[in-house]
């Protein structure tokens, strides 16, 4: 079947990013309780909180996968008419309104639990829909929702030759500018406002734009990336509490170094990601696609495993917590287990109901 007009090919192996992306967000999640419950510079505790702290390239690695899918599939259609009408009303079907409703069912929820009505505190309802706090997680929707909104003004200044040319260069400055405004007025959350991740934004735009040279030229730096990945990952690990104790008194010094290392680790670790991503979908031996068959499944449910895998580890925390007490890590892995493959399969057979998009998007 010949490709539509304007409409490149699907690129497969990515659903193998979100796979793993997924994966890393749910371990995530299993793990927060373990940080807080093993004493400081314990054994469990320094091991759940190297797990918990370098797995936290996943939600930049979401933002760079849409930027890039985005920039990969609209950098063609920008001249196109009515694309704009199309792209927003598949992100407010899609995206927005299994937000909307996800919202209000962790809302309800927890107030349910707490002995409250729902009905009766639907100010706060609105409150938190608005700024992404109905449950720990949905930040990163209202992150992605501030993306979509500015898309279309950051895809037509890419008809201009220097923006275009630059790209990764100007979202680096941006964000730049943004944490140096940042430490003059103190913004409220930087972690749920788009500028926070304009570079991984910027370089999945650049990739998307450039798909087939950039691997090839990301292919030629790989040393160099496994370098940025493990220097910027151990300081970003380990280094970070000593920088902000050590360097207090120098909040310009403490937030560049921070900027630095930390984007330096995010950035390298999308872009591992997606390199290692490739090759493994090339691999021709059965095991290894067997083991990519299954990946891909997991991959393409990603929206909805991230969306209703809190819920079951909100449940399961409630239920096990005293019976797995004593095998305190056995429960954490439990934990991670069924909440992954549970989302897993219910979001298998919520895409197959013809509503399903309602509660895990498309």
């Amino acid at each position: 079947m010949n490709q539509p007009v304007n409409r490149p090919r699907r690129i497969e192996y990515l659903d193998l990013f979100r796979a793993f992306a997924i994966m890393a967000v749910v371990a995530i999640h299993a793990t927060s309780t373990a940080v807080a419950h093993y004493p400081k510079h314990s054994q469990g505790h320094d091991f759940y909180y190297f797990w918990n702290s370098f797995l936290q390239f996943a939600v930049p690695a979401f933002l760079f996968l849409s930027s890039l899918v985005l920039f990969y599939n609209y950098s063609a259609r920008v001249k196109d008419k009515g694309w704009m009408f199309g792209f927003y009303k598949k992100r407010l079907l899609y995206v927005f309104v299994p937000y909307v409703i996800w919202s209000l069912i962790y809302f309800g929820v927890k107030q349910l639990l707490a002995s409250h009505d729902p009905m009766s505190h639907y100010t706060l309802f609105l409150k938190q829909l608005l700024t992404g706090t109905a449950h720990t997680h949905l930040y990163f929707f209202l992150i992605i929702l501030q993306f979509y909104a500015v898309f279309p003004l950051l895809l037509l200044l890419t008809r201009f030759r220097l923006f275009k040319r630059y790209l990764p260069v100007f979202f680096i400055a941006a964000q730049a500018g943004f944490y140096a405004l940042h430490l003059q007025f103190h913004f409220e959350r930087m972690g749920s406002l788009l500028p926070s991740y304009l570079i991984v934004i910027g370089f999945g735009a650049w990739i998307g734009m450039n798909f087939n040279i950039s691997l090839e030229k990301l292919r030629s730096y790989r040393n160099v990336l496994i370098m940025a990945f493990l220097s910027g990952g151990f300081i970003f690990v380990y280094g970070s509490v000593y920088i902000k104790t050590s360097l207090g008194a120098s909040p310009i010094i403490t937030y560049t170094l921070l900027f630095l290392f930390r984007n330096l680790f995010t950035l390298s670790a999308c872009l591992l990601l997606l390199m290692g991503c490739e090759r493994a979908a090339a691999k021709k031996r059965d095991r290894a696609r067997l083991i990519t068959r299954l990946l891909d499944s997991l991959g393409t449910v990603a929206f909805g495993i991230f969306l209703m895998h809190p819920l079951v580890l909100l449940f399961w925390r409630r239920e096990f917590s005293l019976e797995l007490a004593q095998h305190f890590s056995l429960g954490i892995i439990l934990s991670y287990v069924v909440a992954l493959l549970l989302s897993w399969g219910i979001a298998i057979g919520l895409r197959r109901m013809k509503w399903g998009w309602a509660l895990i998007g498309r």
